[in-house]
C-alpha cells in the first residue's frame, strides 16, 4: 500500500515536472496584428524562413519564436527638432506621424530591424521624418516657408511616403507645428500690421468716396428738384398772364 502511494505520488511528480517544463504552449493573434514565426533551429533556422501566422497559434518553444506586429494605424508625437533654410534661418518642426504597418512585410520589417515597433519609430522612423524636412527646408527660402506652407508639406509628404513604404510603413498623415525664428515671426507680425493698415486705409478710402458720391447725388438730386419746381412756378406765371 506504501509503495502505491509512493508510486504514485512520484508519478505525480514527474507529470507535474513534464508539465513545467514541456515547451508547447499558444499565442492568440489578435484581430489588428500580424505574428510571425521565426524557426530557432533546424535546416530553416533563422530569419530567412518566416512564417506570417493569424489567430490562435500552437509552438515549440524550444524551437520557435513568435513576434506580434500590430496593423492598425500607429500615432506618434515626436520631439521638436531644428531645421535650416537655404537663407541659414532655423525653424523648430514639432511633429506628429500618423502610419501603418504593411502586413505582407512584416517578416521583411523584422529581418531588416530585429527590433519591437516602438523602437523603429524612435529611430528609424524618426531619422525619416527628419531629412524629409531637412531636405525640404534647404530648397525653401525662410519667407517661402511660411508663405507657400501646403507646397511646403506636400513636398515632406511625398518623400515619406516613399521612404516609408519601401521598408513596410504605410503613411497616414503627417501634422506638423512650424515655428519660425523670432526676427522673422517679428517680420511677419510687421508685414501683417502693415497690410492691415492698408486695407483698413483702402476701405476708410473707399468709405470716404462713397459717402462723397451719396452727397454728391444728393445736392444733384436737391439741385434738380430746385429746377424743376422753377420750372412749374415760371410755366404757371405764364399761364396766369396769358388769361
Amino acid at each position: 500500500m506504501v509503495k502505491k502511494l509512493i508510486k504514485g505520488i512520484v508519478i505525480f511528480v514527474a507529470l507535474v515536472i513534464i508539465y513545467a517544463v514541456q515547451p508547447f504552449t499558444y499565442e492568440n493573434i489578435d484581430a489588428g496584428n500580424v505574428g510571425i514565426k521565426i524557426n530557432l533551429y533546424g535546416s530553416d533556422r533563422g530569419v530567412d524562413n518566416i512564417t506570417i501566422v493569424t489567430g490562435r497559434v500552437w509552438y515549440n518553444t524550444w524551437t520557435t519564436k513568435i513576434v506580434e506586429f500590430p496593423t492598425y494605424t500607429q500615432s506618434v508625437d515626436y520631439d521638436p527638432f531644428v531645421v535650416t533654410t537655404k537663407d541659414a534661418a532655423e525653424f523648430k518642426v514639432d511633429p506628429k506621424l500618423n502610419y501603418h504597418v504593411n502586413p505582407v512585410m512584416v517578416p521583411q520589417i523584422y529581418r531588416q530591424y530585429r527590433k519591437p515597433l516602438n523602437e523603429i519609430e524612435q529611430q528609424f522612423m524618426r531619422n525619416t521624418i527628419y531629412d524629409a524636412y531637412r531636405i525640404v527646408a534647404n530648397s525653401f527660402s525662410s519667407d517661402s516657408v511660411m508663405s507657400n506652407r501646403e507646397t511646403f508639406e506636400d513636398r515632406i509628404q511625398t518623400i515619406l511616403t516613399k521612404n516609408l513604404s519601401k521598408d513596410g510603413f504605410v503613411y497616414d498623415q503627417l501634422t506638423s507645428a512650424i515655428t519660425p525664428p523670432e526676427s522673422l515671426r517679428q517680420m511677419i507680425d510687421e508685414k501683417n500690421a502693415s497690410i492691415q493698415a492698408r486695407l483698413k486705409a483702402e476701405n476708410q478710402a473707399k468709405q470716404a468716396d462713397a459717402e462723397a458720391k451719396v452727397k454728391v447725388a444728393t445736392a444733384q438730386g436737391e439741385a434738380q428738384a430746385l429746377l424743376v419746381r422753377a420750372k412749374s412756378e415760371s410755366e404757371a406765371n405764364r399761364l396766369r398772364q396769358a388769361s
